[in-house]
């Protein structure tokens, strides 16, 4: 038996999933005074059902949970009133007691584990994939992201949610959508895929996404509808989710999915964007409404190339639509897709043109490959002012997660979106607040004769950044404290990044002459920045969580004019 007692306000809500072991008699769980039961979950079933308890009185509250008879996935509690400012405290189970782990515990929760990131977003536990619904309320912005809150592997999705106010620091909500059947019961996956925030003019938001109705193939067969949720006050609940969307296009399959809304001052019409495949090719759809709710097929926006279909793609993805420096850039994923030259997995893609007369008329620019690293999947953006933000899921579903845990996936850092004069989509990121910086010290007077040995003592947490000129090959090794070894090498014009030993050159871009980049490490995270932005290469790896040696080798006729080493502190626990 494990047991808390707690001393609550009024309004004070729960939220858990429990699922029995087995039938008895005696409550599953119960929460209660010392003169009074308020609310005892008797039975169950075997598999993860959700309950909720709101509690009105001022009582000092006791909870106890029969653990050797039920299992609980997730448990947290939280006040409405105070939500914004504090977040959830979720109750682990710890011996012979329950464990609050609220915002002040937050940091040794996140601690607990060497290859947690420091500053990128990770769950409280559980599996994690695409983020969802990004969008700034007032001076809060807000995170929402697929999660499957049962186990850290992919399975019924919900959408969780955080909030922050810098873009690092988050604070964790209560689950935000839940599938509209319990697909657990059912056998079934589905449930609230991925979709956008719509925020109207008078502030009010709204959330586009997509229901994979109960399924029993991952591939086909299943059927994907759009909806629309508004939230209650606290943006803690979801108030009321309307179907909008399901008659399916000529051509299009089971795949139709990851809706992305916008709304058109000059047509007066709302545009909504679709991923799909249309006779096996991946390609994005637009729909228009007049009134946000009922939707009517407009045409296929974009049609890929049969060379992605004949490699595996299955469909697009997450697609989105924003217009920076009064170009339209169109970003897509395409699942299942193996680039022939490297095997390269489910690469994600830019396109920049005009959207004029509701037609994307794309330039003569390439395809954009966005992230040589292949870790970087799933973007959203959103709009901050007049910047164009976004993240990424930093995961890629060709690999898996190696290290015993209690949570899987993470978000890529902010990044923040331009386009550079040859009309490429450029991303950089949004720099850690000055909280998070331990020190920073510079180097490059120490490294004229081309070498650099910086000895470090389980460094976890860092960024290099170097500018120089004339550079024709550069070789940056991060040394494990543990072994392991990744290496980030310019040579000939092509950045590479590789694990020695472990993986092969494939992971590399060609980015002609090199005048700066800047590379996060985060607990085993690589994120690598190249020329303002232009290449980007994002990589996790589960061998390597520390540095114990960073070393940097270039061609003596370079010249070198700035070397900074930026450690920083977790996120979490640290405002």
């Amino acid at each position: 038996m494990k047991k808390l007692t707690l001393s609550v306000s009024p309004g004070v809500r729960f939220d858990l999933w429990l699922k029995k072991k087995h039938s008895q008699d005696t409550p599953l769980l119960t929460i209660s005074s010392s003169e009074h039961v308020y609310y005892n979950i008797k039975q169950a079933a075997e598999y993860y059902q959700y309950f909720t308890y709101t509690h009105y009185s001022t009582a000092e509250l006791t909870i106890e949970w029969d653990d050797a008879a039920a299992d609980i996935s997730l448990f947290y509690y939280w006040q409405p009133n105070t939500l914004a400012q504090e977040g959830v405290t979720f109750l682990v189970g710890a011996p012979h007691a329950l464990l609050p782990v609220g915002r002040g515990e937050m940091g040794d929760w996140y601690a607990q584990e060497s290859l947690r990131p420091a500053l990128h977003f990770s769950p409280f536990c559980s599996w994690m994939n695409d983020p969802n619904g990004l969008c700034k309320i007032g001076e809060t912005y807000h995170l929402f992201y697929q999660y499957h809150p049962h186990s850290t592997e992919w399975g019924p999705m919900h959408w969780g949610h955080a909030v922050s106010e810098d873009l690092y620091h988050w604070r964790h909500y209560p689950i935000f959508l839940q599938p509209e059947q319990n697909l657990e019961a059912l056998g079934a996956t589905g449930g609230a895929f991925s979709g956008t925030a719509f925020q109207d003019g008078d502030g009010s938001v709204r959330f586009y996404f997509t229901e994979r109705l109960p399924a029993y193939d991952l591939y086909t067969g299943y059927r994907e509808v759009q909806k629309c949720a508004r939230p209650g006050r606290w943006l803690d609940k979801i108030e009321s989710v309307k179907p909008v969307l399901s008659d399916l296009p000529e051509g299009v399959s089971c795949d139709f999915r990851d809706p992305k809304v916008w709304f058109d001052d000059e047509t007066k019409s709302y545009f909504m964007l679709l991923g799909a495949s249309v006779e096996a090719d991946p390609a994005v759809l637009l729909f228009t409404s007049i009134n946000g709710d009922d939707w009517v097929f407009d045409h296929v926006l974009y049609r890929a190339d049969k060379h992605f279909r004949q490699h595996g793609g299955r469909c697009v993805e997450c697609p989105d639509f924003f217009l920076i420096d009064g170009v339209w850039v169109l970003i897509m994923g395409i699942v299942g897709y193996t680039e022939p030259e490297t095997g390269r997995h489910n690469l994600l893609y830019a396109r920049t043109g005009e959207f004029r007369n509701g037609r994307f008329v794309p330039d003569d620019t390439k395809l954009q490959t966005l992230d040589f690293g292949t870790d970087f999947y799933a973007l959203q953006t959103f709009r901050d002012g007049q910047k164009t933000l976004g993240f990424a899921w930093l995961y890629n579903w060709a690999s898996k997660k190696t290290a015993a845990s209690v949570y899987n996936g993470e978000m890529s850092l902010p990044r923040q979106f331009t386009l550079n004069s040859d009309r490429q989509l450029c991303m950089q990121p949004v720099p850690p607040p000055a909280s998070c910086v331990i020190q920073q010290t510079h180097h490059q007077d120490a490294c004229r004769q081309g070498t650099l040995q910086l000895p470090c003592d389980a460094l976890k947490t860092f960024s290099v950044r170097l500018q120089g000129s004339a550079l024709t090959h550069l070789e940056l090794i991060l040394q494990g404290s543990h072994d392991g070894q990744i290496a980030l090498q310019y040579n000939e014009g092509t950045i590479t990044l590789q694990a020695i030993g472990m993986d092969d050159e494939r992971y590399s871009a060609y980015v002609g002459e090199l005048s700066e980049f800047e590379l996060f490490f985060d607990a085993g995270i690589i994120e690598v920045f190249a020329n303002r932005g232009s290449q980007c290469g994002t990589r996790r790896y589960f061998h390597i969580s520390d540095c114990s040696q960073i070393s940097l080798e270039y061609n003596l006729s370079a010249t070198v004019t700035e070397v900074a080493l930026s450690q920083y502190r977790t996120t979490w626990g640290n405002e």
